[in-house]
């Protein structure tokens, strides 16, 4: 170990004074082959959590299962400064410290955190996160600009389905819980010639969901999602392999999500949905047979309709029920339901170009969408209909250059045309046309073995985009003020965000004990706001660019092996965040207040206790502190601190878990509004806000053969 220079003298003493903080010995010296061996893909190559220069968070399979979960926003509670927002039947809108979306209604929309799994991009369709056979999550913080472009801005979510193997296998799982809940799926892997094997798995889940419609007498937030896929990878020839990955996904929820009291009963007489049907196919090609480099070649496409529905007065009008449906709960006719159909079809081609060292790699990337809304709002006269097409062509590059024998310099960079082209039922024809640029810089220093330093600066981007709904009020409201605001909004442009990061990252040397730490600043300019404009019960919504925003902090990832049965894991992060010149359409300034859906602090600790080799204990608590719902208001969802159980029984071949999720069945909000909703009290501006998941329990049973 070199600690002649005075600089590694330094840096070993940081992680020299980090690693012992939790009672873990330090490695002085080890073979790299015993590095830690979570295997993630966020920089273009296959290398272990502990060695990538980034901030990211990673669930295996058994962490999933241990959890209970079958949606991925019931395993986000666990990871350091990511969030959700629900405003659907699902909390499908996801932000990673303190940028992302919280919804979508009328206006075409870019995604701030991007979705993709098995190479698929499902960016922007966050009901598609069923973890049924999900082999690993990957949660990427940060500007991802040089890899994922625009759906990357915040950060990427990569899941991929267990692998196919030629080894036949069989897995079976079946499940029981509260609100009438169960779930059954079945896996199977087998070869199908020496040099091809197929993988087929399906999965189904029913609950009665947790709203109560006392004026239907039924469960109106029920959920139904089944998804379905099959992979077969073939080495084709010495040189070629191929994979080929089919997905489908049915998705039929009830969206039956606000009161006027902020209860789970519900008296709306016409409930909504929450539904997504997808087929989707990604074909991934591996050439290696050329002497400088390998060749991939990753296609995919998607088509999927989406239908979002919903009760806009959330009340029912029946004179004959009097206690349910109060008189003046309807005056002028107000009773009025707002739906949603949108068809979407995606295709993208990447062709990469990998060093046979991996030292470099070089690509050019296409992506075409195509999203067809209609909307039939109860005051509009005639269903509104739109189509927004948007193609993006990129070409990117990475290199990683050794500068010393324990320093690596990698160097990225992204160039974006991001094309929109609008046209809808109104007579509105606009176009997009942006070029963006991203990228990164990033030093990796191997202090020494298995504990390294990372220092980077990494460029985002998010495209600009159609205000639609602005469109529509400009032309309805002639030339009054509301309509020259309106049309000084029709379009909204780009968001950049800069992010510098410094991380720490070390194990110790039996592996008993590991550590991430990452401290990050971020600046975003034309940051990319939602607003909104009231006009009695009637709300137009449109995105503004604020200045400027900027947000920092912390994040910090462990596990420890305490004992030979006492294992912990944990997680933390601090957010600080700021916006910089806004003032909504009301006349609020929200110049230095915190950005929407940025708690300041978010924790988890899990400890896990194995009584017997197959008998085992978990205990987690996780928490959040307060946040602002929005942008445009000051509503506030409160802080959460949440206990969850599992007790299981695993053997090689069958396991039994039964589990809880907050345990003392706290109120937790995951979306709320500020308006006034309620006629009886005159229209009084209140906060409303839909109920995340109540205490809830189960037993699940896995078979695997």
């Amino acid at each position: 170990m070199e600690l002649s220079n005075p600089m590694n003298l330094r840096l070993s003493l940081i992680t020299a004074a980090l690693l012992p903080l939790l009672g873990a010995p330090i490695a002085a010296n080890a073979d790299d082959s015993d590095l830690e061996r979570i295997v993630v893909t966020g920089d273009f190559q296959r290398e272990s959590i502990q060695t990538l220069s980034a901030s990211a968070s990673l669930f295996s399979e058994d962490e999933i299962n241990q959890r209970g979960a079958s949606y991925l926003d019931e395993m986000l509670g666990s990871t350091a400064n990511v969030n959700f927002a629900s405003g659907a039947s699902r909390g499908r809108y996801i932000q990673i410290r303190g940028v992302g979306l919280r919804s979508q209604f009328v206006d075409p929309i870019n995604p701030s955190v991007g979705l993709v799994i098995d190479g698929i991009n499902y960016s922007g369709l966050g009901g598609s996160s069923l973890l049924f056979d999900i082999d690993q999550v990957e949660i990427y913080r940060g500007p991802q600009g040089t890899r994922f472009g625009a759906d990357g801005m915040a950060g990427m979510i990569q899941m991929g389905s267990a692998k196919a193997t030629s080894d036949p296998s069989l897995k079976l799982q079946v499940g029981a819980g509260t609100y009438n809940t169960r779930e059954a799926g079945i896996a199977a892997s087998t070869g199908l010639t020496d040099d091809t094997s197929a993988r087929v798995s399906y999965f189904r889940r029913k609950s009665d969901g947790y709203v109560d419609n006392l004026y239907l007498n039924d469960e109106t937030q029920n959920q139904d999602e089944q998804v379905a896929r099959f992979k077969i990878n073939s080495q084709l020839t010495k040189h070629l392999n191929t994979e080929l990955n089919l997905h489908y996904i049915d998705i039929n929820n009830g969206y039956d999500a606000f009161t006027l009291d902020n209860s789970r009963n519900s008296v709306a007489d016409e409930p909504g949905q929450d539904n997504q049907e997808s087929y989707a196919i990604g074909v991934k090609n591996t050439y290696t047979g050329f002497d400088a480099f390998d060749l991939n070649l990753n296609l995919s496409a998607i088509d999927t309709e989406l239908l979002y529905s919903f009760d806009e007065d959330w009340v029912c009008n029946d004179t004959s029920e009097p206690k349910l449906c109060a008189a003046g709960l309807h005056p002028d006719g107000y009773s009025s339901t707002d739906l949603y159909s949108r068809d979407r079809d995606d295709q993208s081609v990447d062709l990469q170009f990998n060093s046979k060292t991996g030292n470099w790699v070089a690509g050019i990337y296409y992506q075409n969408r195509d999203v067809d809304l209609e909307r039939q709002y109860t005051w509009l006269a005639s269903p509104f209909s739109s189509t927004y097409e948007t193609s993006n062509v990129a070409v990117y590059g990475q290199v990683a250059t050794p500068i010393g024998p324990k320093t690596t310099l990698i160097t990225g960079l992204r160039v974006e045309q991001y094309q929109g082209d609008y046209t809808d039922s109104n007579g509105f024809i606009q176009d997009t046309d942006d070029v963006m640029v991203g990228g990164k810089i990033a030093l990796e220093y191997q202090v020494i073995d298995r504990t390294m330093i990372y220092t980077s600066i990494t460029r985002g981007y998010k495209a600009g985009g159609i205000n639609s709904e602005a469109l529509a009020k400009a032309k309805d409201e002639g030339l009054n003020l509301s309509a020259d605001f309106f049309q000084q909004h029709t379009s909204f442009d780009p968001e950049y965000l800069w992010s510098g990061e410094f991380g720490v990252k070390g194990s110790s040397l039996d592996d008993k004990f590991t550590l991430r730490l990452a401290a990050f600043y971020m600046h975003r300019d034309d940051i990319q706001l939602k607003a909104w404009q009231v006009e009695g019960q009637q709300f137009t919504g449109y995105v503004d660019n604020a200045s400027s925003g900027s947000n920092y902090g912390l994040e910090v990832e462990g596990s420890y092996q305490l004992t030979d049965n006492l294992f912990l894991t944990g997680s933390a992060g601090y957010l600080n965040t700021e916006i910089d010149d806004f003032v909504t359409q009301s006349g609020l300034n929200q110049d230095g207040r915190e950005q929407a859906q940025s708690p300041k602090y978010q924790y988890a600790f899990t400890a896990r206790y194995n009584f017997t080799s197959e008998l085992y204990g978990m205990i987690g608590v996780e928490g959040k502190d307060d946040y602002y719902f929005s942008d445009s208001h000051n509503s506030q969802a409160p802080s959460s601190n949440l206990v969850n159980l599992s007790f299981g029984y695993e053997s090689d071949m069958w396991a039994v878990r039964a589990w809880a999720h907050n345990v003392f069945d706290e109120t937790v909000p995951t979306r709320g509004f500020e308006f006034g909703n309620d006629p009886q009290d005159g229209y009084t501006t209140h906060t409303y806000t839909q109920l995340g998941e109540p205490r809830v329990a189960g037993v699940t049973f896995t078979l695997n053969l």
